[in-house]
């Protein structure tokens, strides 16, 4: 016999239909319906190489946890909008998530951007670590580079990064040398591997106290492996760091360091070829700063160095010379004319950096504590990588001898408009031809070769003429304001 209605006795459960849920069955309902939505838009974001474990990832259970509505899925997602448009707040966001369930026929959040950003601040830095190492191995897999044992074209190169000048930041990050306190913002410095062929970010390493390039570079050793070859410029040249690559398989091209004297160089050593020396060099007796004393003295005796001289020839300049330093040591596989060429290239790095800094607006971080930083830091670096990995999908569908000139900001630009219409498909088909036709939309953008070009820095349109700030805010907002001078004299 079923079971009888405490309602209605004379009735049996049967024909009054399902059982009602339970409130928190209800919301976990509209939070499994939330994560599907978020999962199947980044899936068909990052194609097929969307990693595993995030389908299957779950926030930690305790006693003190609950079912939020934002989960780490939903977070993930509502953070990346958020990078993606650039300059974009935390309402943004939050709005662009009360679209995205409205569009899907879902209860939508709140208005308030509280729980967007205490679920920002228990997002895992781990996770993100894991997705930005998958998307710069989803890049290379794509270009064949990953497995491939003819080892990978890597430059690295330093910058720095300002942020709000809050209490939290100030005690983990300091002020430029000679800057006042509470005056300016405190400043991150960082060093960044990244693909030559592809422009993918592998690693960033990020320091709390101002450091030299050179001292961050120990750091990246763990991520080189054998059979790569790293392009870098004279702030690198040192005889510790070049030993320790060759020890480990990998190869440098380097500008020869300023202190070294390249005339003198090029009248010693077994000669090669025109402007090309093969030089022993000797180990330093002082330890340089930053190196480990263990780490140094396993360091060799002696070292084997290719040093070869190019002249680089610029428009409007008379033909400079240049020296580099390289363990390429073969003339007959790696000519002085490849090596320079090689060198060259490194500038591009320079590229890679203006695209993070100026077209992502990663130049100035907006978070108030080292906690969020390091979170919005990784983010990104992810869409970065993303960015990268549409251009490197979209470049397959042109010529190979125009390959690798498409517009970064172009496609940051339409990742940016379209990625709402792809989420707004009423089916999964429907989507998919929306992604063709953006990569076919990204293929299409591509820069003017401009060899020799010249830019000044300077600007045209000037900002307005106030003061630098010379004492902090709160005392300034005590003093008495200046009298203001009039415009017109008494006649």
């Amino acid at each position: 016999m079923g079971v009888i209605s405490a309602f209605l006795p004379g009735f049996h459960r049967q024909g009054l239909g399902k059982k009602p849920l339970a409130s928190q069955a209800k919301v976990l309902k509209q939070i499994r319906a939330v994560d599907a939505v978020c999962l199947a838009h980044l899936e068909l974001l990052l194609g097929s190489f969307l990693p595993t474990w995030l389908l299957k990832f779950r926030p930690s259970k305790g006693k003190c946890s609950r079912r939020r509505s934002f989960t780490p899925v939903l977070t993930f997602w509502a953070f990346l909008a958020q990078i993606i448009d650039v300059g974009s707040s935390c309402r943004s966001a939050v709005s662009k998530v009360q679209a995205l369930c409205v569009s899907k026929k879902l209860l939508p959040p709140s208005s308030s951007t509280a729980a967007y950003c205490r679920a920002r601040a228990r997002l895992g830095a781990r996770l993100l670590i894991r997705i930005l190492r998958h998307t710069a191995e989803v890049v290379q897999r794509a270009a064949g580079q990953f497995d491939s044992s003819a080892g990978r074209l890597l430059v690295i190169d330093g910058t720095s990064f300002t942020m709000p000048d809050s209490i939290l930041n100030q005690e983990q990050y300091s002020y430029p040398p000679g800057q006042k306190e509470g005056c300016g913002f405190p400043v991150m410095d960082a060093l960044g591997l990244f693909d030559l062929r592809t422009g993918a970010c592998l690693r960033l390493i990020k320091s709390n106290q101002p450091r030299h390039d050179s001292a961050l570079a120990w750091k990246m050793l763990g991520f080189l492996r054998k059979g790569d070859v790293l392009v870098a410029d004279r702030a690198f040249c040192s005889y510790a760091f070049i030993a320790e690559l060759q020890r480990k398989g990998v190869a440098v091209v380097m500008r020869l360091h300023q202190r070294r004297k390249a005339g003198a160089d090029m009248t010693k050593g077994k000669p090669l070829g025109p402007g090309d020396r093969l030089h022993l060099w000797s180990k330093p007796k002082q330890r340089p700063k930053g190196v480990h004393p263990f780490r140094f003295a396993a360091v060799e005796e002696t070292l084997q160095v290719r040093v070869v001289e190019h002249s680089v020839a610029m428009r409007g300049h008379r033909p400079e010379p240049m020296w580099f330093a390289t363990t390429l040591l073969d003339p007959a596989q790696h000519t002085a004319a490849a090596i320079a060429e090689l060198y060259l290239r490194r500038w591009d790095v320079e590229l890679f950096f203006d695209d993070i800094k100026t077209s992502q607006g990663m130049d100035t971080l907006r978070c108030e504590s080292p906690h969020m930083i390091a979170r919005e830091l990784l983010m990104h670096m992810i869409v970065y990588n993303l960015v990268r990995l549409l251009m490197f999908q979209a470049d397959g569908q042109r010529p190979a001898r125009q390959a690798g000139r498409l517009s970064f900001k172009g496609t940051l630009d339409r990742l940016n408009q379209w990625h709402c219409a792809l989420w707004g498909c009423q089916s999964q088909h429907l989507a998919k031809q929306q992604r063709v036709h953006l990569i076919d939309s990204i293929a299409e953008d591509v820069v003017p070769d401009r060899p020799g070009r010249r830019e000044p820095r300077v600007v045209k349109r000037r900002p307005r003429s106030y003061k630098l700030m010379t004492k902090p805010r709160n005392v300034l907002r005590t003093q008495p304001e200046p009298p203001k001078r009039s415009k017109y004299r008494a006649a």
